[in-house]
């Protein structure tokens, strides 16, 4: 076994480092844990190749076949593809062994260690540039299981392509947050292979399942688990944070208590969630007793009819806000999502016109919409969604329309910025803008850069999306500071001087139409060039005009 005293002896040396030369540490390990990790995979892939090989000879030698050579262990391969199961008779197959033995190794499941045989095989044959970089510390491990994830379904002759077009992306950006890494590694394969999006589009309607299992460290708790299309995932977060925020400030749940009775309501058929503060409840009780007391002193009374106030047909009504069957039909961009309740004879609807509607947000091109092209549109929280998936959801949408120039510059004085302008901030990103953060751009604050109150504007150029989090962080934390460029690139320096990019791929970057022009406006430098062209241009014209006035005196008309 490997002595730990090499490890301990650093780790008594870190205990004397000052917090600068330890996030030095930090950097440093980071991107020796990414070059094991590529070795890994690469023996993980080479124990598999070994173990298929070992499969097959064994193989050979059963069916009498003394030759192992190559040719031989085609045609044997062909014969076990053909129908011939050899895993029946001759023991689990070459993939089976090296789980077991991979597994084993690393102390992980099957499926874990499976992943990671995939993982390699993939780093070594079809995406080689791309893992170049997982051993170059630019990605990690997981970022690198995002690219084989999302390009299993790509076509393979154009395998060579992205690996180079997903390389040349990692390799010129910063690192940068899940969220937006994803969204990048979609848009290249959007742009390379489009029908990989639309086969992808298939296997999520394929592979949709929900899942309830008893938790295996909490007796008495059990876990809820599922896979849906990203839109209809949307549609349930998006009712269910609506119900939870429907209650009373005085609700002594936390918000992700109420999204968990907001869950079971549903499923019990409830349209809302039932406030739990102390007025609420002393009123409930109030109007159980006193319906108890009507029941004793009047057990003779007729049926409601349903003209009482409180209790509506559900087939004689369309409800804005609710759905007691828990299913959305999204209509709304900004977010409004309309469903109809169609229950049947004898249920029940309460609405509210105060409860807040199931809100999400989609970003696409006017240009998709209008179906010109299918560019991938962007769903806030869950990432790309197909051009086709934006259009159905968008069909009855209300729209907010956004370009690079939508400051008013006669509102840069004021502290919060018009919802045109904060909806072009938030579309412009993909999430909270701190490096790292994946947190919906949507949901984020809407921050000055430069402070507003040291003359900060209110514009495109010193806004930026950041989470109430990092919000905090960076206006009361000591030693925080943030630099937004006039192209809306954000850094942060931490308190131990280190600069780090936060916003290395955007929504400018996924929609080009969002790009802002090079230099500002009132840019000196550009300025003093739009200035020494213009008088450029003059010059000409005032050379011209008097180069025409000498020919017309010295050639009059002929009268």
């Amino acid at each position: 076994m490997t002595s730990s005293a090499p490890a301990l002896a650093q780790m008594a040396d870190d205990e004397r480092h000052c917090a600068t030369e330890l996030v030095e540490v930090l950097h440093h390990c980071n991107a020796v844990r990414a070059a094991a990790d590529y070795r890994m995979l690469q023996a993980v892939s080479l124990i598999h190749d070994e173990r298929e090989q070992d499969h097959l000879v064994r193989l050979a030698a059963a069916l009498g076949e003394q030759s192992t050579s190559l040719a031989t262990l085609e045609r044997l391969a062909k014969r076990a593809a053909a129908g011939e199961d050899p895993r029946a008779q001759y023991g689990p197959t070459g993939l089976e062994m090296a789980i077991a033995e991979v597994g084993a190794a690393l102390t992980v499941p099957p499926a874990r260690a499976r992943e990671l045989i995939e993982a390699g095989s993939v780093l070594r044959h079809q995406l080689p540039f791309t893992g170049a970089t997982l051993v170059a510390g630019r990605i990690d491990l997981p970022r690198f299981l995002v690219v084989v994830r999302r390009t299993v379904l790509a076509d393979p002759a154009k395998f060579a392509v992205l690996d180079t077009e997903i390389a040349a992306a990692i390799e010129s950006r910063e690192p940068m947050s899940m969220t937006r890494f994803t969204t990048m590694i979609d848009k290249i394969i959007a742009k390379i292979d489009p029908a990989a999006v639309r086969r992808r589009r298939e296997q999520v309607d394929t592979d949709r399942n929900i899942s309830v299992r008893p938790d295996r460290h909490t007796p008495g708790q059990s876990r809820i688990g599922g896979v849906l299309p990203a839109e209809q995932a949307a549609a349930i977060d998006a009712r269910l944070q609506a119900m939870a925020a429907s209650v009373h400030p005085d609700d002594p749940r936390t918000a992700a208590q109420r999204r968990a009775d907001a869950l079971v309501a549903l499923a019990d058929g409830a349209a809302r969630l039932d406030c739990r503060c102390e007025v609420c409840t002393t009123t409930a009780g109030a109007d159980d007793d006193s319906a108890a007391g009507e029941e004793r002193d009047g057990p003779d009374a007729s049926p409601d009819t349903g003209s009482d106030a409180t209790g509506t047909d559900a087939s004689d009504v369309t409800a804005s806000d609710t759905n007691v069957n828990g299913a959305a039909e999204v209509r709304d961009k900004q977010g409004e999502a309309v469903t109809d309740a169609e229950n049947g004879a004898g249920a029940e609807t309460v609405t509210s016109d105060c409860a807040p509607r199931p809100t999400f947000h989609i970003v696409v091109n006017l240009s998709t919409l209008l179906g010109h092209d299918d560019d991938p549109a962007f769903l806030d929280g869950h990432g790309v969604i197909d051009a086709d998936t934006a259009r159905a959801l968008l069909a009855e949408a209300k729209r907010c329309y956004v370009t690079p120039d939508t400051t008013n510059l006669a509102q840069t004085d004021r502290y919060a910025p018009s919802k045109k302008l904060a909806d072009l901030i938030r579309a412009g990103e993909l999430c909270c803008s701190f490096p790292g953060c994946n947190n919906r751009a949507y949901h984020a604050d809407v921050d000055h850069s430069v402070p507003h109150a040291e003359g900060g504007a209110t514009d495109a150029r010193n806004l930026k999306p950041l989470c109430r989090f990092h919000h905090r962080i960076k206006t009361f934390a000591t030693g925080w500071r943030d630099y937004q460029d006039p192209l809306g690139t954000v850094f942060f320096q931490s308190p131990t001087g280190h600069t780090y990019l936060g916003n290395a791929f955007t929504g400018r970057d996924l929609f080009t139409s969002l790009t802002r022009s090079t230099r500002p406006p009132d840019d000196p430098a550009r300025q003093r060039i739009d200035t020494l062209r213009g008088q450029r241009a003059k010059s000409v014209e005032r050379a011209d005009t008097r180069a025409m006035e000498r020919w017309n005196t010295q050639n009059p008309p002929p009268y």
